[in-house]
C-alpha cells in the first residue's frame, strides 16, 4: 500500500484542516461523554465534583481545540481560490 503525502502548500493546508476537524470532532464527543457522566453521577448518586472539573477540564480543550479549527481554515482559505477548494 502507497500513501501519497502533500505535495504543495494548499494541500499541506488542507490536511491540516481536515486533522483539526477530527480533533474538534474528538474533543466534542469527550464532551458529550463528560456530560452523560455527570449527568448520571447527579441522578443515581456519585461525586458530581470530581464529574464538574472533568466537564470544566474538556470545555477548555473543545475550545483550543476550535480555535486551532478557525487557523486551519483561515490559513487554507487564504491560500487557495474558490475553485480549488470546492474541487478538494
Amino acid at each position: 500500500m502507497t500513501r501519497t503525502f502533500p505535495a504543495t502548500e494548499a494541500q499541506i493546508l488542507k490536511a491540516r484542516y481536515d486533522e483539526a476537524v477530527r480533533i474538534k470532532d474528538a474533543w466534542d464527543y469527550r464532551l458529550q461523554w463528560a456530560q452523560a457522566v455527570h449527568a448520571d453521577a447527579t441522578e443515581y448518586g456519585g461525586d458530581t465534583d470530581a464529574t464538574g472539573r472533568t466537564i470544566t477540564a474538556v470545555e477548555i480543550h473543545v475550545t483550543d481545540a476550535a480555535g486551532e479549527l478557525r487557523v486551519a481554515l483561515n490559513a487554507w482559505v487564504n491560500a487557495t481560490t474558490t475553485t480549488e477548494r470546492r474541487t478538494a
